[in-house]
């Protein structure tokens, strides 16, 4: 895109004034140092609404693209105070105070990008492309580590890679940082041991990660449900590089396992806390009840047909009860507006002991005549709720609950408990599209909305508005607590999760030179590494690089001059500019299309054996 007379003008006159004044190299380091500060600061927290033509905040600038910022007039180089961008990072209007969940740039950052712009908003350098790694170093890496261990710890242990991103020229060291500290997160997320349980870097470039999966507290079928839904899976059984296939055949027998040992992170990061494996590895392979349950094949969504009373019979808590006590043993706020529903929402605290909660969140159709919770604050309807002619009627509902490692487990359910997948998009969505589209989906949406804990609530409108009186009125008091003490709580509660946080995934963030992580600002890793997996086009490069492939020219040959590749209709990369989506590379028939691509370059689609 070619850049505006104003852009070049103001540019070249500020680079001149700053030549005079430093000296020509001290002002191109200086410059290059401050716009690759700002870029980082505005991926970090503009391009998931901000990322050019086609980007849901429906505006054409794309800030990774400087000219762009400037032909939009969103910022004018070389002067801050009239630079649209500035103004709204600097007064914390944008990203927008209606989306709670979204982090904001500190003060720091902000006068970061008012340097860069006032020193005429130079180009943001593009990541400098890191040394090629190649499978065979990352086998080796992994066979290393496990000679090291005893015999007896071998079995358990598991290996995450991040040698695709590593290997991405446009993938830099922030993203990599955040891709080890979101596997922490979320290898975490799904365990229900008491102790955070850190993955250990194994190589030099810290792109392969070991973790003993026992202590996450899970079992071989924890791994085999991973395998049975991994679209990347190959082996080497029939490769043309025999040190490749004698060294995963060596690791292989030091674990004494044939099964595939390690998988992509950032497929796992992106795909683990999504149902319906994020159901599978956190509740049907742990809850006694659902383990001795039957399949139901009438409900491929939820074969176990689990229900939030089965999660709150593991965690020992009893919503009824608590609710219907006197005085009740809840706390609760409602409100009309809420940065994630569009109708009434109303939320309420259950204590699970040693700092524990468990919330529930009350969700309702617009609809829904008894959701107006001014008038039907009593709810829901129950035999023992003395108050029922003033019950509310739920649709729907999310459940939120302290894991024992101190990080959050969550729960989607109808009014009658039923477990969900997703929210009904006429009750909620997700305009940033976390998972893939804008449907809030159980654990991934949860987890990326739920950054630092529980997010605080409007400010209850029930104690005060409710149209109820006498004995009535005394039971909305009773429930409903005045503001400070339901912000006190969630207060306390997000302090306590963020220290958990930063035990699961600080040492990652500062890996490598990385700067201090301030978690209040900083934007959630799971959902960062996500998007960026679900949500962007595979270019060529992209692909070159799942595939094991130094030279990204050199599959673009292949692609046009090999029958068999051009039958599977990945050749449109062989196009300027072309690009395939991340669904139909994943998809399968018996294989992936990944794996059915691979098959081509040498290696064999891994498909797990029903012994093992």
């Amino acid at each position: 895109m070619s850049k505006s007379p104003s852009y070049i003008l103001n540019s070249f006159l500020t680079a001149i004034g700053l030549m005079v004044f430093f000296g020509p190299s001290s002002v191109l380091a200086k410059t290059d140092e401050k716009a690759a500060q700002a870029g980082q600061i505005l991926k970090r927290y503009c391009f998931r609404c901000h990322s050019g033509d086609g980007a849901d905040s429906g505006y054409a600038f794309d800030v990774r693209q400087v000219a762009t910022l400037s032909e939009q007039d969103v910022i004018l180089p070389g002067n801050s105070k009239e630079s649209t961008l500035y103004r709204l990072l600097s007064s914390g209007k944008m990203p927008p105070r209606n989306q709670p969940h979204l982090p904001k740039p500190s003060a720091d950052e902000a006068e970061i990008v008012r340097q860069w712009i006032d020193a005429g908003a130079p180009e943001i350098p593009k990541p400098k492309r890191r040394d090629f790694v190649s499978l065979q170093e990352t086998l080796t890496s992994m066979h290393k580590h496990s000679s090291s261990l005893a015999a007896e710890d071998r079995r358990n242990v598991r290996y995450f890679t991040l040698t695709n991103l590593w290997n991405d020229s446009e993938i830099d060291d922030a993203h990599l940082r955040n891709a080890r500290a979101a596997l922490s997160k979320v290898l975490n997320s799904l365990s229900w041991s008491p102790a955070i349980v850190l993955p250990q870097i194994v190589d030099s470039k810290g792109i392969v990660l070991a973790v003993d999966i026992s202590r996450l507290g899970w079992t071989k079928e924890h791994w085999n449900s991973l395998l049975d839904d991994y679209p990347y899976g190959v082996d080497y059984g029939s490769h043309p590089n025999a040190e490749l296939k004698r060294i995963n055949s060596d690791l292989n027998k030091l674990a004494l396992n044939s099964q595939l040992l390690h998988l992509r992170a950032d497929w796992l990061i992106s795909t683990a806390v999504k149902p319906r494996l994020y159901h599978k590895l956190l509740y049907e392979l742990v809850l006694p009840d659902l383990i001795k349950r039957p399949v139901d094949p009438k409900s491929p969504s939820n074969p176990k047909n689990m229900t939030d009373r089965d999660l709150e019979k593991y965690l020992q808590v009893n919503v009824s009860a608590n609710q219907f006590a006197n005085p009740p043993r809840v706390l609760r706020a409602a409100f009309v507006k809420s940065g994630i529903s569009g109708q009434n929402r109303m939320i309420e605290m259950h204590r699970l002991g040693s700092g524990r909660v468990y919330w529930k969140s009350y969700d309702f159709l617009a609809s829904n005549r008894a959701a107006i919770l001014a008038e039907f604050p009593l709810g829901p309807s129950n035999p023992a709720n003395l108050f029922d002619q003033l019950a509310f009627k739920h649709d729907g509902g999310e459940i939120i609950f302290t894991l024992p490692n101190g990080l959050q487990g969550y729960l989607l359910a109808t009014g009658a408990g039923a477990r969900l997948d997703a929210g009904p998009i006429e009750i909620v969505g997700d305009s940033l599209r976390t998972s893939g589209n804008q449907t809030i989906v159980n654990g991934l949406s949860c987890i990326a909305c739920h950054r630092n804990g529980m997010v605080e609530p409007p400010r209850d409108e029930i104690r005060e508005f409710a149209s109820v009186f006498g004995d009535a009125k005394i039971q909305v008091e009773k429930l409903y607590p005045i503001h400070d003490v339901m912000r006190d709580e969630i207060d306390k509660i997000s302090k306590a999760f963020t220290k958990k946080l930063e035990e699961s995934m600080a040492v990652f963030l500062r890996y490598d030179g990385g700067p201090e992580p301030n978690f209040a600002y900083m934007p959630e890793p799971v959902a960062e590494v996500s998007r960026r997996f679900l949500l962007e086009d595979m270019n060529i490069e992209t692909v070159a690089c799942e595939l094991d492939e130094s030279n990204p020219e050199q599959l673009l040959v292949l692609l046009k001059r090999t029958q068999e590749i051009r039958g599977l209709g990945i050749n449109v990369l062989s196009r300027e500019n072309g690009v395939i989506k991340r669904d139909a590379w994943e998809s399968k028939s018996y294989h992936s299309l990944m794996q059915e691509t691979a098959r081509v370059l040498g290696f064999t689609p891994f498909a797990r054996s029903a012994t093992n």
